[in-house]
């Protein structure tokens, strides 16, 4: 091998050489690229995962609060709803009684006998439509005193009873009932014989 040749391949193997290194360089260059490029994507996918976190535990938060206002919603409305029946139906507890007293303490002839069981069937009908709407009429002789129910008008002390009694009602109370719950429309007016110590 001449000098000449031997020049020549040792420009060859060092352009070789060089043009390795360079593309190790290069290699180089795009291994550090791709790091550089792998870490951002995981940051941006730590972002995306936590905004998901946040967006979802927002969600969560406001479902239940929504769930909240429906349940609030619903109880004021069932409770309006009471407060208006109950306050319709007051307004019609006095005419009823005053039909309860139609007839009563008056010798009845036989030409007002229709009209008084007229009124009765209409009594009838009318108390019937309060039933249906949970409303029930009460008459508590005989029965323990309830303050929540009853009112008492008069008193007397008895040796016959041992307890506080209701022996006369004066006036008959009216009870609503809703989700098994009732309370006195109207207390019953009574008198209540009180045991005697």
């Amino acid at each position: 091998m001449s000098t000449e040749e031997a020049t020549k391949e040792n420009e060859t193997m060092e352009e070789n050489v060089q043009t390795e290194q360079q593309v190790g360089n290069e290699n180089q260059g795009e291994s550090v690229k791709e790091n550089s490029v792998a870490e951002l994507l995981k940051e941006e996918l730590e972002k995306a995962k936590q905004k998901i976190a946040s967006l979802e535990d927002s969600f969560l938060r406001e479902r239940a609060e929504f769930q909240n206002y429906k349940r609030r919603t619903a109880a004021e409305y069932a409770k309006i709803k009471g407060e208006a029946v109950k306050n319709f139906i007051i307004k019609f507890l006095n005419p009823i009684d005053n039909l309860e007293r139609v007839g009563t303490g008056v010798n009845v002839s036989d030409e007002m006998k229709p009209f008084i069981d007229g009124v009765g069937m209409i009594l009838r009908e009318m108390s019937g439509i309060l039933e249906k709407e949970n409303v029930v009429k009460f008459s508590p002789v005989g029965q323990p005193f309830d303050p929540t129910t009853m009112e008492a008008i008069a008193s007397d002390e008895s040796e016959d009873v041992k307890e506080e009694t209701v022996v006369e009602v004066y006036q008959a109370g009216y009870v609503f009932t809703e989700n098994n719950e009732a309370f006195a429309l109207r207390p019953a007016r009574v008198k209540v014989a009180r045991p005697k110590y």
